[in-house]
């Protein structure tokens, strides 16, 4: 293994920062962005070597952190020494690993903060951010993402969408860096449990949870429509307050506007 020079019980600093400036990698990976690709499953030995030389480079004199970092040099690293010296690293540095739910709340943050910045192409920050859905177990926040990826594809492949309110080839860039904001001032919430439940009037402006008009018939029974068409009625979403047909729910990048207006 290419470990630096140790002198005695102290460690060669300045070779140590030699060599990471001679590796040529970059500062800004981030504690919550690594921690964040390792809750996600996505974080591979580059990322913690790199992450060590990024600290190499902010003059932290750690002696493990100096021995990940070396392992930047070998061809394939074991990932046991890997963790091994990266876990040792973080209790030099007086970091708490979070959980796995913790780590891809940062992680989520973090990307959106770049796409907002221009730092991160806007896309495939959606391509990363949907794999969250799954990996969180399918927590209901991270279906945005979700729904938002297959808006994309709708709205290149069929122009239209079911999502997201005004979506189009033309501006999906700037639709979202918009969704990102958004997203960054959900996580910061304590959002009601049945959040996704939720819908915006733009009429009337009530939130809440909408009803069903039936419009398919509805002076017919629903048992005797069954019995002729063999199925059921067509329904559709109305405002609980002004009977509004199609309120905006809270998949709908618009719905969650709406909401967070109402709340500033």
């Amino acid at each position: 293994m290419n470990v630096l020079t140790i002198a005695g019980t102290g460690t060669n600093f300045s070779l140590r920062l030699k060599f990471a400036r001679a590796a040529g990698v970059s500062t800004q990976m981030k504690f919550e962005l690594l921690t964040g690709k390792r809750a996600l499953g996505t974080a591979y030995s580059r990322d913690y070597t790199e992450w060590a030389e990024s600290l190499l480079y902010e003059d932290v004199d750690s002696e493990n952190v100096a021995i990940l970092a070396s392992m930047g040099c070998e061809r394939d690293p074991d990932s046991e020494e890997i963790e091994k010296y990266f876990l040792k690293s973080i209790r030099d540095l007086d970091l708490t690993l979070p959980s796995e739910k913790d780590g891809l709340r940062r992680y989520a943050k973090a990307l959106c903060e770049q796409i907002v910045s221009g730092d991160l192409e806007p896309e495939k920050g959606v391509s990363i951010l949907e794999t969250f859905y799954s990996r969180s177990d399918y927590e209901a926040i991270y279906s945005i993402w979700d729904e938002l990826s297959e808006d994309l594809w709708m709205v290149s492949d069929r122009d239209g969408c079911i999502f997201n309110t005004g979506l189009s080839t033309e501006n999906k860039n700037e639709y979202i860096k918009g969704v990102a904001a958004q997203f960054i001032e959900l996580l910061e919430m304590q959002l009601p449990e049945r959040f996704f439940q939720l819908s915006a009037c733009p009429a009337c402006g009530h939130i809440g949870e909408s009803e069903s008009e039936v419009i398919d018939k509805p002076w017919l029974p629903d048992k005797l429509f069954r019995l002729i068409y063999n199925r059921g009625q067509t329904q559709r979403a109305i405002c609980s307050r002004c009977k509004r047909p199609f309120p905006n729910n809270m998949s709908d990048y618009e719905g969650r506007k709406q909401y967070l207006s109402s709340k500033c």
